[in-house]
C-alpha cells in the first residue's frame, strides 16, 4: 500500500511541475493610478499640508489585485520619502513582530503632503504606486503632485 501512495505521489508531483513550467511565472501586475489622473498642481496656503485624493487599481493575469497589496510613496527633492498607504497583505522583508495583521486596503485613501523644508515657492512630489502580485514582484506606476505657495 506504501509503494502505491509513493507512486501515486510520485505522478502527482510530476504532473504538477510539469503543468507549472508549461505555464510558467506569472506576469508582473499592471499598476494605474486612478487618481489623480495626471500631473496635479494644488495650492498650499502657507506651506501648509494638502489633503490628496488616491486611488488605483491593479490587474495581474486578467484579474484584479486586491487593494491590501498596494504601497504608495511619495518622493520630494533631497531623498525625502514619505509612506502615504501600505496594505495590509504586501510583502515585508524580514521577521515581523506583529502577530496581529490589521487589516488594510489602499485602493482608495486621502492623504497629505505639504512643503518641504527649503521650497520657497513650490515642492514637487513624485508618487508611486506599487502593486505586489503573486510572486511579489511589483507593477509601479509614477505620478507628479507639485504644491504651490500661497500668501494672503
Amino acid at each position: 500500500m506504501k509503494a502505491i501512495a509513493a507512486i501515486a505521489a510520485g505522478v502527482l508531483a510530476g504532473t504538477l511541475s510539469a503543468t507549472a513550467a508549461l505555464a510558467g511565472p506569472l506576469p508582473v501586475p499592471t499598476a494605474t493610478i486612478t487618481k489623480p489622473a495626471g500631473p496635479l498642481t494644488k495650492p498650499s496656503l502657507h506651506g501648509e499640508p494638502v489633503p490628496i485624493a488616491f486611488a488605483g487599481k491593479g490587474v495581474q493575469a486578467g484579474k484584479t489585485v486586491s487593494g491590501t497589496r498596494y504601497r504608495w510613496t511619495a518622493y520630494g527633492t533631497g531623498g525625502v520619502k514619505k509612506v502615504l498607504c501600505t496594505g495590509s497583505s504586501v510583502p515585508q522583508r524580514g521577521p515581523i513582530d506583529d502577530k496581529i495583521a490589521i487589516y488594510r486596503n489602499c485602493a482608495s485613501f486621502t492623504a497629505e503632503l505639504g512643503m518641504l523644508y527649503g521650497d520657497v515657492t513650490s515642492t514637487t512630489w513624485t508618487v508611486r504606486l506599487e502593486v505586489f502580485g503573486t510572486s511579489g514582484a511589483p507593477g509601479v506606476d509614477k505620478e507628479k503632485v507639485k504644491l504651490v505657495y500661497v500668501a494672503l
